[in-house]
């Protein structure tokens, strides 16, 4: 019986054509799909995800396909390749559902970090993943207050849909009509929980952050994740478009980027634990003896290592070679830090270490340390105020030629810009003023104008954004926000399309005195000039982490992580039970699966396409 079906599956196939799934965002009522003058009805697959759904019987060879909702035509027509199964989750209206961007690369000689799971199906850029919380939800988005639970977060990305009931959630920005907030989930995504969604609502370009995050990882620094999102009310009200990140401080971001293994997607933290991650706010800085207040620990943590760190970092002879090696291996990686301070000046970041004492996250590695050293991680976060983007009188001192400035111009001055923030920079202080440190820091900060921070590299991949994102732009500045910033000792910013094409190039807007093109040339140019170097020609493409034989000697066992099967989404540190049903995947004490769930949309296409194939039998033996 078995043989004769598996042969009538395969006539099936030869006689009918392959079995296409058809998946569709949309807020409509009613979708249809229609292919080769055939129409088939769509149906909703959840009461909360927007996403329709139906598998039909199409032909083996590249044919082209049209979605209509609610009798309303997108106005195109799409194409679905040879041998493909499926159009993945694709957004009425959108036209390009996937499209991959080109990366920025690096020397192949230069060290890449290579201890995260990577980005996962989560934050995979060639898609734009959709991002739905309910209508109850509205308020929150009309007022902004300042902490509230969501009746539920949806996300739908490439192949899968990712829903949670009652989500906390914290606003910021108020005074801005697109606020910036941030969640916390039971259940993880890809390993990950802790999310922040940036608004940008002072870049009239929108890119700025998103770019600086893209030369951090091209350089191989840890740096959070993220992707551009769409966010909507259940009702189709748009809320925006964000940028949707990891919070660097969380658990689950120190898990998934110093223990991960990208081949195999797992994540494998040592038997000495973690570390505690230190929330760093203004005034966080390395003096002797401290106060160390500004370095923010969790609820049942410390940051007395802190200090340790401090007293070896100001017992260093800089001069010494063997000694700074020493140093940067036991206590601090110095590498990461100066990679990190180049970007600091590189984009004039001045809600910084450098330039205001703030906004990092220092993390300590049980497992490198000792019982007497304990070695450090310096990891930068928030990149939204750079590239001249609210650089204010009190940092910048040479005003519109500040991107023209020598790094030396920001070790030799007195800071104290504000409260809490100090004279000097003891860091700077201590590695920028000479010896072994300084030639690291000007290497670096060589190797990253030569390959990265340029013209050309930079502007490859800000042309890319460009192709992918202009439409989601237009769409974000054309919508009617549910809240209006009303602070009147904030300016509230409102973009249009013709602010983001300007501010691309080199008009300055009210938020920025430079446009991004423009800033970039003019630092680059600048460091070329003092160094005395050319940068690249030709941008360079990113470096392949991984050979086909670290893939083959790390998934032996694990071949599903390849495949993007994602029914397991718990680490080796997850304390929940884990119970599959289906298609669902459900920690408990979440029995509902309807309320706290994550559903392979793979898993469900796998299922609708044999229940058609089974129908064929059925009627076969009939």
């Amino acid at each position: 019986m078995i043989s004769t079906c598996i042969l009538l599956l395969f006539i099936i196939g030869e006689v009918f054509g392959r079995v296409v799934n058809f998946s569709l965002i949309s807020f409509g009522d009613k979708a249809t799909v229609t292919f080769n003058g055939k129409t088939l009805d769509m149906r909703r697959i959840d009461d909360y995800s927007r996403v329709f759904s139906v598998s039909g019987i199409c032909p083996d060879d590249e044919f082209e396909y049209s979605y209509t909702v609610d009798g309303f035509p997108e106005g195109f027509t799409r194409t679905l390749e040879k041998k493909r199964l499926t159009t993945h989750n694709e957004f009425f209206g959108r036209k390009d559902t996937l499209m991959p961007l080109k990366g920025m690369g690096y020397p192949k000689d230069k060290p890449q970090w290579n201890r995260s799971i990577g980005p996962t199906e989560l934050f995979d850029e060639s898609y734009i993943p959709t991002v739905i919380f309910d209508e109850g939800s509205r308020d929150f988005f009309i007022t902004g207050n300042d902490t509230w639970t969501l009746g539920r977060f949806t996300i739908i990305i490439k192949d899968e849909i990712f829903t949670e009931e009652q989500v906390p959630t914290k606003a910021q920005n108020r005074y801005q009509d697109k606020f910036q907030f941030r969640i916390k989930l039971v259940n993880k995504i890809h390993k990950r929980r802790v999310f922040k969604f940036r608004a940008n609502p002072a870049d009239p370009c929108f890119y700025r952050q998103s770019l600086y995050r893209d030369m951090v990882a091209a350089v191989g620094n840890p740096v959070h994740n993220q992707i551009i999102v769409r966010v909507y009310l259940s009702d189709g009200t748009p809320i925006g478009l964000y940028l949707m990140i990891e919070v660097t401080s969380s658990k689950s971001f120190i898990k998934t980027q110093f223990y991960g293994n990208e081949v195999t997607g797992k994540v494998n933290v040592p038997d000495t634990g973690l570390g505690f991650p230190l929330d760093c706010s203004t005034g966080a800085d390395f003096v002797k003896g401290g106060p160390f207040y500004a370095f923010q620990y969790s609820e049942g943590e410390d940051n007395k290592k802190i200090s340790y760190l401090t007293d070896a970092m100001h017992e260093l002879d800089v001069t010494d070679e063997e000694a700074v090696k020493k140093f940067s291996k036991e206590w601090f990686d110095l590498d990461i830090f100066f990679k990190s301070l180049c970007f600091e000046y590189l984009t004039g970041d001045w809600d910084s270490y450098w330039m205001y004492t703030t906004n990092f996250v220092m993390y300590d590695a049980p497992e490198e340390s000792t019982a007497k050293t304990f070695k450090y991680y310096f990891i930068d976060q928030d990149f939204d105020l750079t590239f001249g983007i609210g650089l204010s009188s009190k940092i910048n001192l040479y005003g519109e030629a500040f991107p023209s400035q020598s790094y030396k111009t920001l070790v030799d001055r007195t800071w104290n810009v504000a409260g809490y923030d100090g004279d000097n920079r003891e860091a700077i202080d201590i590695f920028l003023r000479g010896g072994i440190t300084t030639t690291m820091f000007e290497n670096h900060l060589i190797d990253i104008v030569k390959h990265v921070f340029n013209p050309v590299a930079f502007g490859r991949r800000l042309e890319e954004y460009v192709r992918r994102y202009t439409d989601e732009v237009e769409w974000d500045y054309n919508i009617d926000r549910l809240h209006i910033g009303a602070d009147p000792n904030k300016t509230r910013y409102v973009w249009t399309m013709n602010d983001y094409y300007e501010n691309l190039e080199s008009t300055p807007k009210a938020s920025v005195k430079w446009g991004l093109k423009q800033w970039v040339r003019m630092r680059a140019e600048a460091i070329a000039s003092e160094f005395g170097f050319e940068w690249d020609e030709e941008p360079l493409d990113p470096v392949e982490k991984f050979t086909q034989v670290d893939i083959e000697k790390d998934t032996t066992d694990d071949q599903f992580y390849l495949v993007g099967n994602n029914t397991s989404n718990t680490d080796n540190t997850d304390n929940t039970s884990k119970t599959n049903q289906g298609s669902v995947t459900t920690n408990t004490p979440n029995t509902d699966t309807n309320k706290n769930s994550a559903i392979s949309i793979k898993t469900l296409k796998s299922t609708l396409s044999w229940m058609i194939l089974i129908s064929f039998i059925i009627g076969f033996f009939i």
